[in-house]
Protein backbone atom coordinates (compact mmCIF):
# COMPACT_ATOMS: atom_id res chain seq x y z
CA UNK A 1 0.00 0.00 0.00
CA UNK A 2 1.35 3.35 -0.91
CA UNK A 3 2.07 6.18 2.48
CA UNK A 4 -0.61 8.39 1.95
CA UNK A 5 0.43 11.74 2.06
CA UNK A 6 -0.44 13.88 5.27
CA UNK A 7 -2.83 16.87 4.54
CA UNK A 8 -1.06 20.39 6.50
CA UNK A 9 -3.44 21.55 9.58
CA UNK A 10 -3.67 24.90 9.97
CA UNK A 11 -3.86 25.71 13.63
CA UNK A 12 -2.08 28.25 16.37
CA UNK A 13 0.29 27.83 18.61
CA UNK A 14 -1.61 28.09 21.59
CA UNK A 15 -3.20 25.20 20.70
CA UNK A 16 -0.44 22.87 19.47
CA UNK A 17 1.70 23.48 22.45
CA UNK A 18 -1.37 22.08 24.81
CA UNK A 19 -1.48 18.70 22.42
CA UNK A 20 0.24 16.42 24.39
CA UNK A 21 -2.21 12.80 23.61
CA UNK A 22 -0.97 10.98 21.14
CA UNK A 23 -3.00 8.52 18.71
CA UNK A 24 -1.75 6.03 16.33
CA UNK A 25 -4.38 3.96 13.71
CA UNK A 26 -4.79 0.65 12.78
CA UNK A 27 -2.93 0.79 9.37
CA UNK A 28 0.07 0.65 7.78
CA UNK A 29 2.10 4.00 7.55
CA UNK A 30 0.40 5.51 10.67
CA UNK A 31 2.17 8.55 11.93
CA UNK A 32 2.04 9.27 15.49
CA UNK A 33 -1.08 11.79 15.70
CA UNK A 34 -1.05 14.78 18.65
CA UNK A 35 -5.04 14.84 20.00
CA UNK A 36 -5.50 18.55 20.96
CA UNK A 37 -7.71 19.54 23.48
CA UNK A 38 -10.20 20.60 20.69
CA UNK A 39 -9.70 18.42 18.56
CA UNK A 40 -7.14 19.28 16.05
CA UNK A 41 -5.65 15.84 14.83
CA UNK A 42 -2.56 16.95 14.24
CA UNK A 43 0.97 15.24 12.31
CA UNK A 44 1.60 18.13 9.88
CA UNK A 45 0.86 21.54 10.41
CA UNK A 46 1.04 24.82 8.54
CA UNK A 47 1.78 27.81 10.14
CA UNK A 48 2.74 31.25 10.13
CA UNK A 49 4.16 34.76 11.80
CA UNK A 50 7.26 36.45 13.09
CA UNK A 51 10.04 34.60 12.73
CA UNK A 52 11.83 36.19 16.40
CA UNK A 53 14.54 33.82 17.16
CA UNK A 54 17.08 31.50 15.69
CA UNK A 55 20.09 29.95 17.40
CA UNK A 56 23.09 26.94 16.63
CA UNK A 57 22.82 25.27 19.36
CA UNK A 58 25.43 22.57 17.79
CA UNK A 59 28.59 23.56 15.62
CA UNK A 60 29.27 24.49 11.79
CA UNK A 61 30.07 20.77 10.96
CA UNK A 62 26.99 19.05 12.96
CA UNK A 63 24.43 22.18 13.19
CA UNK A 64 21.51 22.20 15.28
CA UNK A 65 19.13 24.99 14.95
CA UNK A 66 16.57 25.97 17.37
CA UNK A 67 13.99 28.70 16.20
CA UNK A 68 10.66 30.51 17.30
CA UNK A 69 7.58 31.76 15.69
CA UNK A 70 4.64 33.99 17.10
CA UNK A 71 1.38 33.91 15.69
CA UNK A 72 -1.23 36.24 15.94
CA UNK A 73 -2.92 34.44 18.81
CA UNK A 74 -0.01 35.71 20.53
CA UNK A 75 1.38 31.78 20.77
CA UNK A 76 4.91 30.75 20.08
CA UNK A 77 5.66 27.51 17.86
CA UNK A 78 9.32 25.93 18.90
CA UNK A 79 11.51 24.76 16.12
CA UNK A 80 13.98 22.37 15.74
CA UNK A 81 16.44 20.47 12.73
CA UNK A 82 19.77 18.89 13.30
CA UNK A 83 21.55 15.83 11.77
CA UNK A 84 18.06 14.53 10.57
CA UNK A 85 16.81 17.03 9.09
CA UNK A 86 19.38 18.75 7.39
CA UNK A 87 17.40 20.35 4.99
CA UNK A 88 15.44 22.08 7.82
CA UNK A 89 18.68 23.12 8.81
CA UNK A 90 19.74 24.25 5.96
CA UNK A 91 16.46 26.42 5.43
CA UNK A 92 16.78 27.67 9.37
CA UNK A 93 20.54 29.05 8.70
CA UNK A 94 19.03 30.97 5.21
CA UNK A 95 16.76 33.22 7.59
CA UNK A 96 17.50 36.33 9.44
CA UNK A 97 15.37 37.40 12.12
CA UNK A 98 12.36 39.10 12.36
CA UNK A 99 10.57 38.35 9.31
CA UNK A 100 7.58 37.03 8.33
CA UNK A 101 7.11 32.92 7.28
CA UNK A 102 5.00 30.14 6.92
CA UNK A 103 6.26 26.87 7.47
CA UNK A 104 5.16 23.07 6.74
CA UNK A 105 6.56 20.34 8.87
CA UNK A 106 5.74 17.81 11.44
CA UNK A 107 4.79 18.32 15.16
CA UNK A 108 6.47 16.13 17.76
CA UNK A 109 5.86 15.36 21.22
CA UNK A 110 8.68 14.57 24.20
CA UNK A 111 8.17 13.77 27.74
CA UNK A 112 11.47 13.76 29.30
CA UNK A 113 12.54 11.29 31.66
CA UNK A 114 11.39 11.55 35.32
CA UNK A 115 9.13 14.66 34.20
CA UNK A 116 5.41 15.32 33.81
CA UNK A 117 5.96 18.15 31.57
CA UNK A 118 5.46 17.32 27.56
CA UNK A 119 7.35 19.85 25.10
CA UNK A 120 5.79 20.23 21.81
CA UNK A 121 8.19 21.00 18.21
CA UNK A 122 7.80 21.10 14.99
CA UNK A 123 10.87 19.79 12.47
CA UNK A 124 10.68 21.84 9.65
CA UNK A 125 10.06 20.49 6.15
CA UNK A 126 9.33 23.88 3.81
CA UNK A 127 9.93 27.35 4.90
CA UNK A 128 9.43 30.38 3.05
CA UNK A 129 9.54 33.85 3.58
CA UNK A 130 5.85 35.72 3.00
CA UNK A 131 4.28 39.47 3.92
CA UNK A 132 2.14 40.19 6.90
CA UNK A 133 -1.11 39.76 4.50
CA UNK A 134 0.08 36.10 3.69
CA UNK A 135 -0.02 35.43 7.42
CA UNK A 136 -2.66 37.52 7.94
CA UNK A 137 -4.93 34.84 5.33
CA UNK A 138 -3.45 32.01 6.91
CA UNK A 139 -4.52 33.20 10.66
CA UNK A 140 -8.11 33.70 9.07
CA UNK A 141 -8.36 30.54 7.98
CA UNK A 142 -6.71 28.95 11.37
CA UNK A 143 -9.67 30.84 13.25
CA UNK A 144 -12.17 29.47 10.86
CA UNK A 145 -11.09 26.07 11.62
CA UNK A 146 -10.38 26.41 15.25
CA UNK A 147 -13.92 28.34 15.37
CA UNK A 148 -15.74 24.72 13.78
CA UNK A 149 -14.19 22.70 16.20
CA UNK A 150 -14.87 24.85 19.16
CA UNK A 151 -18.53 25.16 18.67
CA UNK A 152 -18.97 21.06 17.80
CA UNK A 153 -17.27 20.70 21.22
CA UNK A 154 -19.45 22.88 23.25
CA UNK A 155 -22.25 21.42 21.73
CA UNK A 156 -21.83 17.43 22.13
CA UNK A 157 -23.22 16.75 25.39
CA UNK A 158 -20.48 15.16 27.92
CA UNK A 159 -22.72 12.50 28.51
CA UNK A 160 -22.86 11.36 24.95
CA UNK A 161 -22.61 7.72 24.21
CA UNK A 162 -19.26 7.15 22.68
CA UNK A 163 -21.14 4.73 20.22
CA UNK A 164 -23.61 7.26 18.59
CA UNK A 165 -21.02 10.03 19.56
CA UNK A 166 -19.99 10.39 16.12
CA UNK A 167 -23.47 10.84 14.40
CA UNK A 168 -24.72 13.53 16.73
CA UNK A 169 -26.07 16.44 15.00
CA UNK A 170 -23.36 18.98 16.67
CA UNK A 171 -20.41 16.86 14.56
CA UNK A 172 -22.98 17.32 11.74
CA UNK A 173 -20.84 20.02 9.62
CA UNK A 174 -17.31 19.29 10.17
CA UNK A 175 -15.07 17.17 8.06
CA UNK A 176 -14.48 13.04 8.55
CA UNK A 177 -10.63 13.99 10.17
CA UNK A 178 -12.71 17.04 12.29
CA UNK A 179 -15.44 14.62 13.68
CA UNK A 180 -12.34 11.81 14.28
CA UNK A 181 -10.57 14.56 15.95
CA UNK A 182 -12.90 15.57 18.35
CA UNK A 183 -14.05 12.29 19.05
CA UNK A 184 -10.65 11.02 19.86
CA UNK A 185 -10.62 14.56 22.19
CA UNK A 186 -13.57 13.58 24.08
CA UNK A 187 -12.21 10.18 25.14
CA UNK A 188 -8.64 11.53 25.31
CA UNK A 189 -9.01 14.64 27.77
CA UNK A 190 -13.00 13.84 29.09
CA UNK A 191 -14.50 16.69 30.71
CA UNK A 192 -11.09 18.67 31.47
CA UNK A 193 -11.53 21.16 28.49
CA UNK A 194 -12.73 24.27 28.69
CA UNK A 195 -14.08 25.21 24.96
CA UNK A 196 -13.99 28.93 26.36
CA UNK A 197 -10.83 29.19 26.95
CA UNK A 198 -10.04 28.44 23.20
CA UNK A 199 -13.05 30.85 22.25
CA UNK A 200 -10.96 33.42 23.94
CA UNK A 201 -7.85 32.42 22.31
CA UNK A 202 -9.98 32.80 18.83
CA UNK A 203 -11.29 36.26 20.03
CA UNK A 204 -7.99 37.61 20.84
CA UNK A 205 -7.01 36.25 17.41
CA UNK A 206 -9.35 38.09 15.80
CA UNK A 207 -8.48 41.17 17.68
CA UNK A 208 -5.02 41.02 16.87
CA UNK A 209 -5.86 41.03 13.06
CA UNK A 210 -8.53 43.33 13.07
CA UNK A 211 -5.98 46.06 14.53
CA UNK A 212 -8.22 47.49 17.03
CA UNK A 213 -8.72 46.79 20.84
CA UNK A 214 -11.90 45.32 21.46
CA UNK A 215 -13.94 44.97 24.36
CA UNK A 216 -12.35 42.36 27.31
CA UNK A 217 -14.17 38.71 26.01
CA UNK A 218 -17.14 37.84 27.75
CA UNK A 219 -16.72 33.75 26.64
CA UNK A 220 -19.64 34.36 23.99
CA UNK A 221 -19.27 33.13 20.73
CA UNK A 222 -21.44 31.38 17.85
CA UNK A 223 -21.27 27.85 17.56
CA UNK A 224 -21.51 25.61 14.95
CA UNK A 225 -24.73 25.34 14.54
CA UNK A 226 -25.39 29.45 14.48
CA UNK A 227 -22.49 29.54 11.30
CA UNK A 228 -24.98 26.90 9.53
CA UNK A 229 -27.92 28.77 10.30
CA UNK A 230 -26.77 32.23 9.31
CA UNK A 231 -25.64 30.70 6.23
CA UNK A 232 -28.99 31.01 5.27
CA UNK A 233 -29.91 34.92 6.02
CA UNK A 234 -28.22 37.61 6.88
CA UNK A 235 -25.60 37.99 9.57
CA UNK A 236 -27.12 39.32 12.88
CA UNK A 237 -25.01 42.42 14.04
CA UNK A 238 -22.42 41.60 16.36
CA UNK A 239 -22.66 41.30 19.71
CA UNK A 240 -19.82 42.80 22.40
CA UNK A 241 -17.39 40.26 23.21
CA UNK A 242 -18.98 37.67 20.78
CA UNK A 243 -15.77 37.17 17.50
CA UNK A 244 -18.88 36.22 15.32
CA UNK A 245 -16.71 37.38 12.60
CA UNK A 246 -15.33 34.12 12.94
CA UNK A 247 -17.73 32.78 10.38
CA UNK A 248 -17.39 34.64 7.56
CA UNK A 249 -13.87 33.31 5.85
CA UNK A 250 -15.88 29.71 5.81
CA UNK A 251 -19.68 30.23 6.08
CA UNK A 252 -21.11 27.82 3.79
CA UNK A 253 -23.43 29.69 0.80
CA UNK A 254 -25.81 28.10 -1.68
CA UNK A 255 -24.72 27.47 -4.88
CA UNK A 256 -26.06 30.28 -7.44
CA UNK A 257 -26.91 27.78 -10.09
CA UNK A 258 -30.21 26.52 -10.34
CA UNK A 259 -30.32 23.18 -8.22
CA UNK A 260 -28.00 22.59 -6.01
CA UNK A 261 -24.98 20.33 -6.58
CA UNK A 262 -23.81 17.14 -4.43
CA UNK A 263 -21.35 17.56 -2.52
CA UNK A 264 -19.21 14.79 -4.36
CA UNK A 265 -19.64 16.94 -7.71
CA UNK A 266 -18.67 20.61 -6.48
CA UNK A 267 -15.25 18.30 -5.09
CA UNK A 268 -14.80 17.23 -8.46
CA UNK A 269 -15.37 20.46 -10.55
CA UNK A 270 -12.96 22.19 -7.68
CA UNK A 271 -10.61 19.65 -8.21
CA UNK A 272 -10.68 20.15 -12.23
CA UNK A 273 -10.24 23.71 -11.60
CA UNK A 274 -7.02 23.05 -9.71
CA UNK A 275 -5.56 20.65 -11.80
CA UNK A 276 -6.72 23.02 -15.16
CA UNK A 277 -4.51 26.09 -13.51
CA UNK A 278 -1.90 23.93 -12.86
CA UNK A 279 1.57 26.13 -13.58
CA UNK A 280 4.26 23.58 -12.74
CA UNK A 281 5.99 22.56 -9.62
CA UNK A 282 4.31 25.69 -7.58
CA UNK A 283 1.13 24.53 -8.68
CA UNK A 284 -2.69 26.78 -8.90
CA UNK A 285 -2.20 30.02 -7.11
CA UNK A 286 -5.26 30.93 -4.97
CA UNK A 287 -6.08 34.14 -6.51
CA UNK A 288 -6.25 32.33 -9.74
CA UNK A 289 -8.39 29.71 -8.55
CA UNK A 290 -10.77 32.33 -6.91
CA UNK A 291 -11.57 34.26 -10.24
CA UNK A 292 -11.68 30.94 -12.38
CA UNK A 293 -14.39 29.67 -9.17
CA UNK A 294 -16.19 32.94 -9.93
CA UNK A 295 -16.84 31.97 -13.65
CA UNK A 296 -17.52 28.19 -12.57
CA UNK A 297 -20.07 30.06 -10.36
CA UNK A 298 -18.64 29.36 -6.68
CA UNK A 299 -17.99 32.54 -4.08
CA UNK A 300 -14.55 32.23 -2.73
CA UNK A 301 -16.43 30.87 0.70
CA UNK A 302 -17.25 27.95 -0.89
CA UNK A 303 -14.17 27.19 -2.59
CA UNK A 304 -12.48 27.60 0.82
CA UNK A 305 -14.73 24.96 2.10
CA UNK A 306 -14.14 22.63 -1.06
CA UNK A 307 -9.93 23.34 -1.09
CA UNK A 308 -10.56 22.05 2.59
CA UNK A 309 -12.19 19.28 1.95
CA UNK A 310 -10.28 18.28 -1.04
CA UNK A 311 -6.96 18.56 0.97
CA UNK A 312 -8.54 16.71 4.27
CA UNK A 313 -8.93 13.61 1.65
CA UNK A 314 -5.57 14.03 0.53
CA UNK A 315 -6.68 14.70 -3.18
CA UNK A 316 -4.90 18.00 -3.04
CA UNK A 317 -1.94 19.81 -1.62
CA UNK A 318 -0.13 22.57 -0.92
CA UNK A 319 3.54 22.88 -2.61
CA UNK A 320 3.47 26.35 -1.20
CA UNK A 321 1.35 28.70 0.70
CA UNK A 322 -1.45 29.59 -1.39
CA UNK A 323 -0.88 27.26 -3.93
CA UNK A 324 -2.79 24.18 -4.74
CA UNK A 325 -1.62 20.51 -6.76
CA UNK A 326 -3.84 17.59 -7.63
CA UNK A 327 -1.86 14.61 -5.58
Amino acid sequence: MAQRREPAQQVFAREVSKAIETHVEDREYSPTYLISEVGGKLSRVLVGGILTDIENRGTEEDPFYLARINDPSGGTYHLSAGQYNPEGAAMLSSLEAPCHVMVVGKVRARTPEESNTTYVSLQPEAIRKVDENDVNLWALRACRALHRRVGALRELPHDADPEAAGEHPALAELSPREREGILLSRERYGDMVSPESYGELLYEALATLSGEKPPAFTGDFATAADISDGASKPAPAPTTGAPATAAAPGAATAAPTGEAEGGAEREQRVLDLVGRHDEGVEGAGYETLVEAAKAAGFDSAELDELLDSLSEQGLVYQPAFNRFRVA
